[in-house]
């Protein structure tokens, strides 16, 4: 058991990695299949996403507390949103696990670029990150889409649930700059944000590969000294 939790603490970036493209696979696969009632689906799915995430999390102590708090707000949130279907709650839900998804990222990121050597549990790390962002601006899309009407062209006026998927896959064709435009922004802020994820996009893969190669070069320098 010992070398299990040993195991799971050197290599936490894989759980987190596997939940999210879990969800990622299941909410196509529910937009796919089984519109309706299946986005109580997508909701549990985004709870163990949480779980996940605090597990990654468990050797800091803030942080590990601050994701506890989170997953109780969602998972209590997401319970009341789907028998009530107020917008409120909805919006709250929505706002709450991108909060989460935002602080996830942070320290993810602090810990693949300025702690430890470099090895396979950063290498994915760094891959997680980056579904991290695509899916944190697939959130923000949702709720400027919830409150300002007609906020992106292309995406069904439909439960919220249909529309995120739309936007998860806008969020990451935007990341990547593929750019094939089914779904445009329509608004000046919708529009901000969309080229500022583009934007963001292309630094972090700059930042990413610059700081993970030096890192390296670092390492093999110090080992022949």
């Amino acid at each position: 058991m010992k070398k299990l939790m040993d195991w799971s603490e050197k290599n936490n970036f894989y759980f987190l990695t596997i939940a999210l493209v879990g969800y990622i696979f299941l909410a196509a696969c529910l937009d796919q299949f089984w519109q309706g009632d299946g986005f109580r689906f997508l909701q549990i799915a985004m709870v163990l996403v949480l779980a996940a995430g605090v597990w990654q999390a468990k050797g800091k102590r803030l942080w590990y507390v601050t994701g506890i708090g989170f997953l109780f707000t969602t998972s209590v949130l997401a319970f009341f949103s789907y028998w009530f279907e107020a917008e409120g709650l909805v919006s709250l839900y929505l706002t709450i696990v991108f909060c989460y998804l935002v602080l996830t990222t942070w320290t993810a990121l602090k810990q693949v670029l300025f702690t430890g050597h470099i090895d396979s549990n950063k290498i994915v790390g760094a891959i997680c990150i980056f579904l991290l962002i695509g899916l944190g601006w697939a959130h923000l899309y949702t709720i400027l889409n919830f409150w300002l009407n007609d906020a992106f062209n292309g995406v069904p006026k439909e439960h919220w649930s249909t529309q995120m998927t739309d936007f998860i896959y806008f969020s990451f064709v935007t990341l990547t700059t593929l750019g094939y435009g089914e779904i445009t922004p329509n608004t000046p802020i919708s529009r901000f944000f969309t080229f500022s994820e583009a934007v963001f996009g292309q630094f972090y893969m700059a930042i990413l590969v610059a700081s993970l190669v030096g890192a390296r070069m670092s390492e093999r320098e110090s080992e022949r000294d």
